[in-house]
């Protein structure tokens, strides 16, 4: 099954989707870090990640 996890930032249309959770949380926190400047933590992220 799909992991997904949608950008949530103003004027941001990142997503990402993928079958590996840990491939989903690593572009999530490297897009982060490199669009918004801000870290996310690993717990943060597997709470806002959605299954498809």
């Amino acid at each position: 099954m799909a992991q997904q996890f949608e950008c949530t930032q103003q004027d941001c249309d990142f997503m990402v989707r993928a079958n590996d959770e840990n491939e989903v949380i690593e572009m999530v926190q490297e897009h982060a870090q490199n669009r918004h400047g801000m870290s996310m933590d690993r717990n943060d992220i597997e709470g806002a990640i959605r299954q498809s």
